[in-house]
Protein backbone atom coordinates (compact mmCIF):
# COMPACT_ATOMS: atom_id res chain seq x y z
CA UNK A 1 0.00 0.00 0.00
CA UNK A 2 1.46 3.42 -1.09
CA UNK A 3 2.29 6.37 1.61
CA UNK A 4 -0.72 7.98 -0.53
CA UNK A 5 -3.36 5.94 0.54
CA UNK A 6 -2.46 5.20 4.20
CA UNK A 7 -2.44 9.30 4.27
CA UNK A 8 -6.03 9.33 3.04
CA UNK A 9 -7.05 6.27 5.21
CA UNK A 10 -5.92 8.04 8.36
CA UNK A 11 -7.44 11.48 7.41
CA UNK A 12 -10.74 8.76 7.25
CA UNK A 13 -10.13 7.99 10.60
CA UNK A 14 -9.15 11.21 11.57
CA UNK A 15 -12.18 13.25 10.59
CA UNK A 16 -14.75 9.96 12.08
CA UNK A 17 -13.27 10.19 15.45
CA UNK A 18 -13.81 14.02 15.20
CA UNK A 19 -16.97 13.79 14.11
CA UNK A 20 -17.91 11.35 17.12
CA UNK A 21 -15.75 13.22 20.02
CA UNK A 22 -17.93 16.57 18.86
CA UNK A 23 -21.37 15.44 18.86
CA UNK A 24 -23.89 15.85 21.09
CA UNK A 25 -22.44 18.20 23.20
CA UNK A 26 -24.23 19.41 26.93
CA UNK A 27 -23.59 21.14 30.18
CA UNK A 28 -24.76 20.19 33.19
CA UNK A 29 -24.39 21.82 36.60
CA UNK A 30 -25.82 20.18 39.93
CA UNK A 31 -25.57 20.83 43.61
CA UNK A 32 -25.37 18.23 46.66
CA UNK A 33 -28.34 19.76 48.21
CA UNK A 34 -31.01 22.28 47.48
CA UNK A 35 -31.25 23.96 50.90
CA UNK A 36 -28.56 24.53 53.24
CA UNK A 37 -27.74 26.75 56.34
CA UNK A 38 -25.15 29.36 55.93
CA UNK A 39 -21.94 27.60 57.71
CA UNK A 40 -22.46 24.62 55.42
CA UNK A 41 -20.35 23.65 52.33
CA UNK A 42 -22.15 23.06 49.04
CA UNK A 43 -20.35 20.75 46.27
CA UNK A 44 -21.12 21.81 42.80
CA UNK A 45 -20.59 20.08 39.74
CA UNK A 46 -20.44 21.15 36.16
CA UNK A 47 -20.41 17.97 33.66
CA UNK A 48 -19.06 18.96 30.00
CA UNK A 49 -20.62 15.72 28.03
CA UNK A 50 -19.35 15.29 24.30
CA UNK A 51 -16.25 16.86 24.68
CA UNK A 52 -12.95 16.48 27.03
CA UNK A 53 -11.04 19.45 26.39
CA UNK A 54 -13.06 23.01 26.91
CA UNK A 55 -12.47 26.83 28.18
CA UNK A 56 -13.01 26.91 31.75
CA UNK A 57 -16.79 27.42 33.09
CA UNK A 58 -17.76 30.70 33.53
CA UNK A 59 -20.57 30.35 36.13
CA UNK A 60 -23.63 33.11 36.93
CA UNK A 61 -24.87 33.39 40.69
CA UNK A 62 -21.84 33.24 42.62
CA UNK A 63 -22.20 36.35 43.65
CA UNK A 64 -22.89 35.82 47.23
CA UNK A 65 -20.98 32.56 47.74
CA UNK A 66 -16.97 31.96 48.46
CA UNK A 67 -16.04 29.46 45.87
CA UNK A 68 -12.88 27.67 45.60
CA UNK A 69 -12.00 25.33 42.97
CA UNK A 70 -12.16 21.74 42.95
CA UNK A 71 -9.96 19.05 40.67
CA UNK A 72 -11.58 17.98 37.26
CA UNK A 73 -12.10 14.81 36.17
CA UNK A 74 -12.48 13.09 32.74
CA UNK A 75 -13.61 10.22 30.97
CA UNK A 76 -13.56 8.30 28.10
CA UNK A 77 -15.62 5.25 26.85
CA UNK A 78 -16.09 3.31 23.48
CA UNK A 79 -19.31 2.06 23.23
CA UNK A 80 -20.42 -0.05 19.74
CA UNK A 81 -17.87 2.02 17.69
CA UNK A 82 -18.82 5.41 19.12
CA UNK A 83 -17.01 7.60 21.23
CA UNK A 84 -18.32 9.24 24.74
CA UNK A 85 -16.46 11.81 26.41
CA UNK A 86 -16.80 13.67 29.76
CA UNK A 87 -15.12 15.95 32.14
CA UNK A 88 -16.59 17.09 35.43
CA UNK A 89 -15.64 20.25 37.11
CA UNK A 90 -15.57 20.30 41.14
CA UNK A 91 -16.02 23.57 42.91
CA UNK A 92 -16.86 24.26 46.93
CA UNK A 93 -19.41 27.17 47.65
CA UNK A 94 -19.94 28.95 51.08
CA UNK A 95 -22.87 30.78 51.63
CA UNK A 96 -21.67 34.77 52.55
CA UNK A 97 -25.65 35.30 53.23
CA UNK A 98 -28.84 33.44 53.91
CA UNK A 99 -31.43 33.73 51.07
CA UNK A 100 -33.23 32.36 47.81
CA UNK A 101 -30.50 32.08 45.08
CA UNK A 102 -30.08 30.91 41.59
CA UNK A 103 -26.71 29.29 40.42
CA UNK A 104 -26.19 29.10 36.62
CA UNK A 105 -26.21 28.86 33.84
CA UNK A 106 -22.35 27.80 33.37
CA UNK A 107 -21.31 28.21 30.34
CA UNK A 108 -18.30 26.80 28.24
CA UNK A 109 -16.67 27.91 25.15
CA UNK A 110 -15.97 24.69 22.22
CA UNK A 111 -14.23 25.89 19.41
CA UNK A 112 -15.76 29.57 19.51
CA UNK A 113 -19.06 27.82 19.68
CA UNK A 114 -20.67 28.54 23.57
CA UNK A 115 -22.82 26.22 25.20
CA UNK A 116 -24.95 26.61 28.72
CA UNK A 117 -26.31 24.44 31.48
CA UNK A 118 -29.29 24.51 33.31
CA UNK A 119 -30.22 26.58 36.31
CA UNK A 120 -30.76 25.53 40.35
CA UNK A 121 -32.36 26.60 43.03
CA UNK A 122 -30.40 27.17 46.68
CA UNK A 123 -32.36 27.75 49.84
CA UNK A 124 -29.77 29.11 52.03
CA UNK A 125 -30.95 29.46 56.28
CA UNK A 126 -29.80 31.45 58.71
CA UNK A 127 -27.40 29.57 60.94
CA UNK A 128 -28.50 29.33 64.37
CA UNK A 129 -25.98 30.75 66.82
CA UNK A 130 -25.76 27.00 69.22
CA UNK A 131 -27.60 23.47 68.48
CA UNK A 132 -30.03 22.83 71.70
CA UNK A 133 -27.02 23.64 73.23
CA UNK A 134 -25.04 21.06 71.87
CA UNK A 135 -21.96 22.99 70.11
CA UNK A 136 -19.08 22.28 72.54
CA UNK A 137 -20.07 18.62 72.38
CA UNK A 138 -17.62 16.86 69.69
CA UNK A 139 -20.62 14.42 68.51
CA UNK A 140 -23.88 15.32 69.05
CA UNK A 141 -27.51 13.58 67.00
CA UNK A 142 -30.15 16.49 65.81
CA UNK A 143 -33.80 15.73 64.12
CA UNK A 144 -36.26 18.28 62.20
CA UNK A 145 -39.56 17.86 60.47
CA UNK A 146 -40.87 20.62 57.84
CA UNK A 147 -44.38 20.48 59.20
CA UNK A 148 -45.46 20.02 63.06
CA UNK A 149 -49.17 20.43 62.38
CA UNK A 150 -49.94 18.19 59.10
CA UNK A 151 -53.32 16.97 57.93
CA UNK A 152 -54.09 12.85 57.62
CA UNK A 153 -51.93 10.77 55.02
CA UNK A 154 -49.92 14.35 54.56
CA UNK A 155 -46.04 14.00 53.73
CA UNK A 156 -43.85 15.84 55.87
CA UNK A 157 -40.15 15.56 55.63
CA UNK A 158 -38.02 13.80 58.96
CA UNK A 159 -34.19 14.60 58.68
CA UNK A 160 -31.40 13.48 61.24
CA UNK A 161 -28.13 15.38 61.62
CA UNK A 162 -25.11 13.58 63.02
CA UNK A 163 -22.62 16.26 63.90
CA UNK A 164 -18.84 14.66 64.29
CA UNK A 165 -15.53 16.38 65.14
CA UNK A 166 -13.90 13.53 65.91
CA UNK A 167 -13.47 10.13 63.80
CA UNK A 168 -16.37 7.42 64.40
CA UNK A 169 -17.46 4.03 62.57
CA UNK A 170 -19.78 1.48 63.29
CA UNK A 171 -23.04 3.71 62.51
CA UNK A 172 -26.00 2.08 63.61
CA UNK A 173 -29.70 3.35 63.73
CA UNK A 174 -32.36 3.21 65.56
CA UNK A 175 -35.29 4.96 64.26
CA UNK A 176 -38.22 5.93 66.47
CA UNK A 177 -41.23 3.47 66.14
CA UNK A 178 -44.85 5.33 67.19
CA UNK A 179 -48.32 3.68 65.86
CA UNK A 180 -50.30 5.43 63.94
CA UNK A 181 -47.17 7.21 62.09
CA UNK A 182 -45.11 5.82 58.77
CA UNK A 183 -41.28 6.55 58.36
CA UNK A 184 -40.21 5.81 54.27
CA UNK A 185 -36.49 6.28 53.33
CA UNK A 186 -35.29 8.65 50.44
CA UNK A 187 -31.70 9.14 48.69
CA UNK A 188 -28.51 7.68 50.59
CA UNK A 189 -27.37 9.76 53.42
CA UNK A 190 -25.16 12.93 52.41
CA UNK A 191 -21.93 13.51 54.06
CA UNK A 192 -20.47 17.18 54.33
CA UNK A 193 -18.93 19.82 56.37
CA UNK A 194 -20.19 22.73 58.29
CA UNK A 195 -19.35 25.04 61.31
CA UNK A 196 -21.12 25.69 64.12
CA UNK A 197 -19.41 28.63 66.60
CA UNK A 198 -16.23 28.71 65.02
CA UNK A 199 -15.95 24.58 64.88
CA UNK A 200 -15.56 22.66 62.52
CA UNK A 201 -18.31 19.38 62.62
CA UNK A 202 -18.58 16.61 59.60
CA UNK A 203 -22.43 16.07 59.37
CA UNK A 204 -24.01 12.92 58.49
CA UNK A 205 -27.63 13.66 57.02
CA UNK A 206 -30.36 11.17 56.38
CA UNK A 207 -34.04 12.16 55.43
CA UNK A 208 -37.22 10.47 55.58
CA UNK A 209 -41.03 10.79 54.97
CA UNK A 210 -42.95 10.51 57.55
CA UNK A 211 -47.27 9.97 56.70
CA UNK A 212 -49.34 10.01 59.77
CA UNK A 213 -52.30 7.73 59.59
CA UNK A 214 -54.26 8.33 62.31
CA UNK A 215 -55.53 11.48 63.86
CA UNK A 216 -53.98 12.93 67.37
CA UNK A 217 -50.95 14.76 68.92
CA UNK A 218 -47.54 12.97 68.91
CA UNK A 219 -44.66 13.39 70.79
CA UNK A 220 -42.52 11.61 68.44
CA UNK A 221 -39.17 9.89 70.70
CA UNK A 222 -35.85 10.18 70.12
CA UNK A 223 -34.01 9.05 67.69
CA UNK A 224 -30.65 6.82 68.47
CA UNK A 225 -27.00 6.01 67.16
CA UNK A 226 -24.76 3.77 68.13
CA UNK A 227 -20.94 4.00 67.30
CA UNK A 228 -17.35 3.50 67.74
CA UNK A 229 -15.25 6.38 68.69
CA UNK A 230 -11.84 6.69 68.46
CA UNK A 231 -9.63 8.86 70.60
CA UNK A 232 -5.98 9.06 71.76
CA UNK A 233 -4.69 7.92 75.32
CA UNK A 234 -3.36 11.17 77.24
CA UNK A 235 0.35 11.89 77.82
CA UNK A 236 1.65 11.55 81.60
CA UNK A 237 2.48 7.96 82.82
CA UNK A 238 4.84 5.39 80.95
CA UNK A 239 2.19 3.10 79.16
CA UNK A 240 1.33 6.85 77.54
CA UNK A 241 4.67 7.22 75.53
CA UNK A 242 3.86 7.80 72.07
CA UNK A 243 5.13 4.10 71.41
CA UNK A 244 2.09 2.50 73.96
CA UNK A 245 -0.23 5.32 72.55
CA UNK A 246 -2.27 3.04 69.97
CA UNK A 247 -6.18 4.28 68.42
CA UNK A 248 -8.55 2.70 70.73
CA UNK A 249 -12.38 2.74 70.11
CA UNK A 250 -14.89 3.22 72.65
CA UNK A 251 -18.56 2.60 71.81
CA UNK A 252 -20.98 5.89 71.94
CA UNK A 253 -24.78 6.09 72.26
CA UNK A 254 -26.26 9.28 70.97
CA UNK A 255 -30.12 10.51 71.51
CA UNK A 256 -31.73 13.06 69.21
CA UNK A 257 -34.09 15.76 70.72
CA UNK A 258 -37.70 14.71 70.87
CA UNK A 259 -40.25 16.39 68.16
CA UNK A 260 -44.13 17.61 68.98
CA UNK A 261 -46.89 16.64 66.04
CA UNK A 262 -50.27 17.38 65.74
CA UNK A 263 -52.04 15.66 62.82
CA UNK A 264 -55.36 17.33 62.55
CA UNK A 265 -58.60 15.86 59.77
CA UNK A 266 -59.48 17.09 56.25
CA UNK A 267 -62.15 19.56 55.64
CA UNK A 268 -65.32 18.33 55.23
CA UNK A 269 -66.77 21.33 54.07
CA UNK A 270 -66.36 22.09 50.00
CA UNK A 271 -64.93 18.16 49.79
CA UNK A 272 -65.89 16.52 46.55
CA UNK A 273 -67.53 13.24 45.80
CA UNK A 274 -64.81 11.83 44.23
CA UNK A 275 -62.48 12.54 46.61
CA UNK A 276 -60.22 9.15 47.03
CA UNK A 277 -57.82 10.54 50.03
CA UNK A 278 -55.19 12.11 47.39
CA UNK A 279 -52.93 15.24 49.21
CA UNK A 280 -50.48 17.19 47.36
CA UNK A 281 -50.35 18.81 44.34
CA UNK A 282 -51.16 17.14 41.14
CA UNK A 283 -51.40 17.91 36.93
CA UNK A 284 -53.46 15.40 34.55
CA UNK A 285 -52.80 14.98 31.35
CA UNK A 286 -55.11 12.90 28.99
CA UNK A 287 -54.62 11.99 24.71
CA UNK A 288 -56.18 9.95 22.56
CA UNK A 289 -54.72 8.18 19.16
CA UNK A 290 -55.32 8.52 16.57
CA UNK A 291 -58.62 11.10 16.53
CA UNK A 292 -59.61 8.84 13.25
CA UNK A 293 -59.81 4.84 12.79
CA UNK A 294 -61.74 2.19 10.57
CA UNK A 295 -64.81 0.32 12.47
CA UNK A 296 -63.47 -2.48 14.74
CA UNK A 297 -59.90 -0.65 14.42
CA UNK A 298 -58.59 0.45 18.26
CA UNK A 299 -57.82 4.10 19.72
CA UNK A 300 -55.63 4.22 22.75
CA UNK A 301 -56.85 7.15 25.32
CA UNK A 302 -53.99 7.70 27.53
CA UNK A 303 -54.40 9.66 31.07
CA UNK A 304 -51.71 10.65 33.19
CA UNK A 305 -51.06 11.89 36.74
CA UNK A 306 -48.28 13.19 38.36
CA UNK A 307 -46.89 14.92 41.36
CA UNK A 308 -46.22 15.11 44.81
CA UNK A 309 -47.50 13.49 48.01
CA UNK A 310 -49.03 10.40 48.23
CA UNK A 311 -48.70 9.01 45.14
CA UNK A 312 -49.85 5.27 45.89
CA UNK A 313 -53.32 6.59 46.61
CA UNK A 314 -53.72 7.72 43.05
CA UNK A 315 -57.29 6.63 42.56
CA UNK A 316 -58.10 4.60 39.39
CA UNK A 317 -60.19 6.40 36.94
CA UNK A 318 -63.29 4.83 35.54
CA UNK A 319 -64.02 5.36 32.07
CA UNK A 320 -67.95 5.43 31.27
CA UNK A 321 -69.57 2.74 29.13
CA UNK A 322 -70.51 4.07 25.79
CA UNK A 323 -73.01 2.62 23.42
CA UNK A 324 -71.45 1.05 20.27
CA UNK A 325 -67.70 1.32 21.88
CA UNK A 326 -66.03 -1.35 23.20
CA UNK A 327 -63.52 -0.46 26.04
CA UNK A 328 -60.64 -2.40 27.44
CA UNK A 329 -58.54 -1.46 30.23
CA UNK A 330 -54.88 -2.12 30.21
CA UNK A 331 -53.33 -2.49 33.83
CA UNK A 332 -52.14 0.95 35.23
CA UNK A 333 -48.60 1.89 35.86
CA UNK A 334 -47.24 3.68 38.65
CA UNK A 335 -43.61 4.95 38.80
CA UNK A 336 -42.48 6.42 41.59
CA UNK A 337 -39.59 8.78 42.23
CA UNK A 338 -37.83 9.55 45.60
CA UNK A 339 -36.33 12.93 45.32
CA UNK A 340 -34.63 15.05 47.93
CA UNK A 341 -37.13 16.02 50.32
CA UNK A 342 -40.15 14.67 48.80
CA UNK A 343 -42.18 11.74 47.26
CA UNK A 344 -43.51 12.64 43.49
CA UNK A 345 -44.77 9.64 40.93
CA UNK A 346 -46.71 9.17 37.88
CA UNK A 347 -49.44 6.84 37.06
CA UNK A 348 -50.20 6.17 33.70
CA UNK A 349 -53.41 4.48 32.83
CA UNK A 350 -54.77 3.43 29.11
CA UNK A 351 -57.84 2.45 27.30
CA UNK A 352 -58.35 0.16 24.18
CA UNK A 353 -61.55 2.14 22.46
CA UNK A 354 -62.55 -0.11 19.17
CA UNK A 355 -65.83 1.23 17.53
CA UNK A 356 -68.20 -1.20 16.66
CA UNK A 357 -69.53 0.60 13.49
CA UNK A 358 -68.80 3.71 11.69
CA UNK A 359 -69.75 7.15 13.60
CA UNK A 360 -68.45 9.54 15.36
CA UNK A 361 -68.37 8.94 19.17
CA UNK A 362 -67.85 11.55 22.26
CA UNK A 363 -65.33 10.54 24.61
CA UNK A 364 -66.60 12.19 27.84
CA UNK A 365 -63.76 13.94 30.23
CA UNK A 366 -62.91 12.17 33.46
CA UNK A 367 -61.85 14.04 36.72
CA UNK A 368 -59.34 13.78 39.97
CA UNK A 369 -60.36 15.41 42.95
CA UNK A 370 -57.35 15.87 45.44
CA UNK A 371 -56.85 18.17 48.88
CA UNK A 372 -53.81 20.71 48.52
CA UNK A 373 -52.34 21.02 51.97
CA UNK A 374 -50.18 24.50 50.71
CA UNK A 375 -53.93 26.31 50.27
CA UNK A 376 -56.19 24.14 52.46
CA UNK A 377 -58.57 23.61 49.95
CA UNK A 378 -59.83 20.71 47.90
CA UNK A 379 -59.16 20.87 43.82
CA UNK A 380 -61.06 19.06 41.25
CA UNK A 381 -58.97 18.56 37.57
CA UNK A 382 -61.17 17.45 34.73
CA UNK A 383 -59.85 16.13 31.02
CA UNK A 384 -61.15 17.49 28.09
CA UNK A 385 -63.75 15.69 25.83
CA UNK A 386 -62.77 13.63 22.75
CA UNK A 387 -64.12 13.27 19.68
CA UNK A 388 -63.61 9.75 17.75
CA UNK A 389 -64.18 9.16 14.37
CA UNK A 390 -64.88 6.13 12.80
CA UNK A 391 -64.88 5.68 9.49
CA UNK A 392 -66.79 2.55 7.29
CA UNK A 393 -64.86 -0.37 6.03
CA UNK A 394 -64.98 -0.28 1.83
CA UNK A 395 -66.13 -3.68 0.60
CA UNK A 396 -62.99 -6.29 -0.47
CA UNK A 397 -65.09 -8.31 -3.10
CA UNK A 398 -66.41 -4.50 -4.98
CA UNK A 399 -63.68 -4.46 -7.08
CA UNK A 400 -63.57 -8.23 -8.45
CA UNK A 401 -66.51 -8.12 -10.68
CA UNK A 402 -67.36 -11.38 -13.20
CA UNK A 403 -69.21 -11.40 -15.81
CA UNK A 404 -71.16 -14.69 -16.35
CA UNK A 405 -73.26 -15.20 -19.92
CA UNK A 406 -74.53 -18.25 -21.03
CA UNK A 407 -74.33 -21.27 -19.09
CA UNK A 408 -71.85 -22.01 -15.81
CA UNK A 409 -69.90 -23.80 -18.36
CA UNK A 410 -68.84 -20.69 -20.31
CA UNK A 411 -68.26 -18.79 -16.95
CA UNK A 412 -66.04 -21.58 -15.43
CA UNK A 413 -64.19 -21.87 -18.78
CA UNK A 414 -63.71 -18.26 -19.26
CA UNK A 415 -62.42 -17.85 -15.59
CA UNK A 416 -60.25 -20.85 -16.12
CA UNK A 417 -58.38 -19.33 -19.08
CA UNK A 418 -57.17 -16.71 -16.77
CA UNK A 419 -54.60 -18.88 -15.45
CA UNK A 420 -51.31 -19.92 -16.46
CA UNK A 421 -49.54 -23.06 -17.36
CA UNK A 422 -46.83 -24.20 -15.51
CA UNK A 423 -43.24 -23.96 -17.73
CA UNK A 424 -39.66 -24.94 -16.98
CA UNK A 425 -37.51 -21.71 -16.77
CA UNK A 426 -34.54 -23.67 -15.47
CA UNK A 427 -32.12 -26.14 -13.54
CA UNK A 428 -31.07 -26.35 -10.00
CA UNK A 429 -27.53 -25.12 -9.99
CA UNK A 430 -27.33 -27.18 -6.72
CA UNK A 431 -27.08 -31.01 -7.08
CA UNK A 432 -29.92 -33.14 -5.63
CA UNK A 433 -28.64 -36.00 -3.39
CA UNK A 434 -30.22 -39.40 -3.20
CA UNK A 435 -28.09 -40.82 -0.74
CA UNK A 436 -25.10 -40.27 2.17
CA UNK A 437 -21.51 -40.71 1.47
CA UNK A 438 -20.77 -42.97 4.28
CA UNK A 439 -16.79 -42.27 3.91
CA UNK A 440 -16.92 -38.24 3.31
CA UNK A 441 -19.40 -38.67 6.58
CA UNK A 442 -16.92 -40.14 8.80
CA UNK A 443 -14.13 -37.44 7.92
CA UNK A 444 -16.10 -35.04 8.48
CA UNK A 445 -17.28 -36.38 12.10
CA UNK A 446 -13.30 -36.88 13.12
CA UNK A 447 -13.18 -33.06 11.46
CA UNK A 448 -15.47 -31.51 13.75
CA UNK A 449 -14.18 -33.89 16.92
CA UNK A 450 -11.05 -32.12 16.77
CA UNK A 451 -12.66 -28.86 16.61
CA UNK A 452 -14.87 -29.73 19.80
CA UNK A 453 -11.24 -30.79 21.46
CA UNK A 454 -9.82 -27.97 20.93
CA UNK A 455 -12.86 -25.86 22.27
CA UNK A 456 -12.75 -27.68 25.65
CA UNK A 457 -9.19 -27.27 25.94
CA UNK A 458 -8.99 -23.51 24.67
CA UNK A 459 -10.74 -21.85 28.08
CA UNK A 460 -7.94 -23.39 30.47
CA UNK A 461 -5.48 -21.50 28.16
CA UNK A 462 -6.47 -18.38 28.25
CA UNK A 463 -7.80 -18.33 31.78
CA UNK A 464 -3.75 -19.36 32.65
CA UNK A 465 -2.82 -16.13 29.80
CA UNK A 466 -5.65 -14.06 31.69
CA UNK A 467 -3.88 -14.63 34.96
CA UNK A 468 -0.06 -14.06 34.30
CA UNK A 469 -0.93 -11.33 32.62
CA UNK A 470 -2.88 -9.93 35.28
CA UNK A 471 -0.07 -10.65 37.76
CA UNK A 472 2.60 -8.85 35.84
CA UNK A 473 0.09 -5.67 35.13
CA UNK A 474 -0.02 -5.77 39.10
CA UNK A 475 3.18 -5.96 39.33
CA UNK A 476 3.78 -3.08 37.22
CA UNK A 477 1.40 -1.04 38.60
CA UNK A 478 2.79 -1.47 41.62
CA UNK A 479 6.19 -0.72 41.20
CA UNK A 480 4.73 2.51 39.71
CA UNK A 481 2.91 3.54 42.61
CA UNK A 482 5.74 3.00 45.24
CA UNK A 483 8.42 5.04 42.74
CA UNK A 484 5.46 7.82 43.13
CA UNK A 485 5.36 7.45 46.64
CA UNK A 486 9.13 7.94 47.04
CA UNK A 487 8.93 11.23 44.98
CA UNK A 488 5.88 12.46 46.50
CA UNK A 489 8.16 14.71 48.77
CA UNK A 490 10.50 15.61 45.95
CA UNK A 491 7.37 16.91 43.60
CA UNK A 492 5.76 18.93 47.01
CA UNK A 493 8.85 20.69 47.45
CA UNK A 494 9.12 21.60 43.60
CA UNK A 495 5.62 22.68 43.62
CA UNK A 496 5.48 24.83 47.01
CA UNK A 497 8.96 26.32 47.13
CA UNK A 498 9.56 29.57 46.63
CA UNK A 499 5.80 29.89 45.38
CA UNK A 500 3.06 32.74 46.41
CA UNK A 501 0.73 30.38 46.39
CA UNK A 502 -3.19 30.81 47.73
CA UNK A 503 -3.80 29.22 50.96
CA UNK A 504 -6.48 26.72 48.71
CA UNK A 505 -3.80 25.86 46.49
CA UNK A 506 -1.90 24.73 49.74
CA UNK A 507 -3.98 22.91 50.77
CA UNK A 508 -4.48 20.89 47.87
CA UNK A 509 -0.41 20.27 47.89
CA UNK A 510 -0.55 18.73 50.82
CA UNK A 511 -3.24 16.90 50.39
CA UNK A 512 -2.14 15.22 47.07
CA UNK A 513 1.21 14.79 48.64
CA UNK A 514 -0.33 12.99 51.39
CA UNK A 515 -2.79 10.63 48.96
CA UNK A 516 0.28 10.11 47.15
CA UNK A 517 3.21 9.30 49.44
CA UNK A 518 0.67 6.86 51.16
CA UNK A 519 -0.94 5.48 48.12
CA UNK A 520 -4.54 6.33 49.53
CA UNK A 521 -7.60 6.37 46.70
CA UNK A 522 -7.76 10.25 46.85
CA UNK A 523 -10.36 12.79 48.62
CA UNK A 524 -10.53 14.98 51.14
CA UNK A 525 -8.64 14.20 54.76
CA UNK A 526 -9.92 16.20 57.90
CA UNK A 527 -6.78 17.49 60.16
CA UNK A 528 -7.83 14.30 62.75
CA UNK A 529 -7.81 11.93 59.98
CA UNK A 530 -4.15 13.22 58.91
CA UNK A 531 -2.74 13.03 62.59
CA UNK A 532 -4.62 9.32 62.83
CA UNK A 533 -2.87 8.18 59.57
CA UNK A 534 0.79 9.60 60.22
CA UNK A 535 0.65 7.77 63.79
CA UNK A 536 -0.56 4.32 62.52
CA UNK A 537 2.27 4.80 59.68
CA UNK A 538 5.27 5.22 62.38
CA UNK A 539 5.45 9.19 62.47
CA UNK A 540 6.68 10.65 65.81
CA UNK A 541 3.74 12.27 68.16
CA UNK A 542 5.26 15.75 67.55
CA UNK A 543 5.48 15.23 63.66
CA UNK A 544 1.56 14.53 63.39
CA UNK A 545 0.71 17.23 65.75
CA UNK A 546 2.32 19.72 63.64
CA UNK A 547 1.24 18.26 60.50
CA UNK A 548 -2.29 18.74 62.22
CA UNK A 549 -2.29 21.97 63.38
CA UNK A 550 -0.99 23.69 60.02
CA UNK A 551 -3.82 21.88 58.05
CA UNK A 552 -6.66 23.11 60.55
CA UNK A 553 -4.93 26.64 60.33
CA UNK A 554 -5.06 26.82 56.51
CA UNK A 555 -8.60 25.16 56.68
CA UNK A 556 -9.45 27.94 58.96
CA UNK A 557 -8.39 30.83 56.17
CA UNK A 558 -10.37 28.84 53.58
CA UNK A 559 -13.63 27.79 55.29
CA UNK A 560 -13.85 30.97 57.67
CA UNK A 561 -12.61 33.80 55.19
CA UNK A 562 -10.14 35.13 57.62
CA UNK A 563 -6.94 36.86 56.78
CA UNK A 564 -3.66 35.64 57.42
CA UNK A 565 -0.40 37.20 56.98
CA UNK A 566 1.35 33.58 58.04
CA UNK A 567 1.00 32.03 54.93
CA UNK A 568 3.94 31.88 53.93
CA UNK A 569 5.64 30.81 57.61
CA UNK A 570 3.18 28.41 57.08
CA UNK A 571 4.29 27.23 53.94
CA UNK A 572 7.92 27.00 55.10
CA UNK A 573 6.56 24.92 58.64
CA UNK A 574 4.79 22.42 55.37
CA UNK A 575 8.46 21.84 54.29
CA UNK A 576 10.13 20.94 57.06
CA UNK A 577 6.91 19.15 58.87
CA UNK A 578 6.52 16.61 55.22
CA UNK A 579 10.78 16.23 55.34
CA UNK A 580 10.09 14.63 58.75
CA UNK A 581 7.34 12.59 57.51
CA UNK A 582 9.62 10.94 54.69
CA UNK A 583 12.37 10.49 57.00
CA UNK A 584 10.29 8.81 59.88
CA UNK A 585 7.67 6.74 57.74
CA UNK A 586 9.75 4.22 55.79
Amino acid sequence: MSLKKIFYIFCIFFLAFSANASADISIGLTLDRSSVVSTDTIVMKVTVTGKRKSSFPEIEGLSSFNVVKGGTASRLEFVNGSMSSEVEYIFYLTPLKPGRFVVGPAQVRIKNKVYSSNRVKLTVSKARNNQAGNESLPLFLEAGISKNNLYLNQNALYTLKLFMSEQVSDISLEMPEVQGLVFESLAEPKKYSTIINAKRYEVVELKYILIPKKLGEYSIPAAGMRMTVYKRNRRGSFFEDPFFNIRSGKPVYLSSNEIQLDVKNLPKQNRPDNFSGLIGRFDLRARLDPVEVKANESATLTISVQGRGNVRQIPYLKLADIKGLKIYQDKPLLNINKGESAISGEKIMKWAIVPEKSGEYIIPSMALAFFDPEKGLYRELKTKSFSLKSNPVADAESSELISISGDNHTGQKAKNNNKQEITRIGKDIFPVHTSVDPVKGLIQQEFFNQIFILLLLAPPFIFLALLAGRTLFKNNHKNRLNIRSRNAGKNFLKKVRGQDLSPEEIHAAVLNYLNTRFLLKGGLLTPNEVYTLLINRGASLETASMLKNSIAQIESVIFTGEKSNSLTQIQDELTGILKSVDQEVK
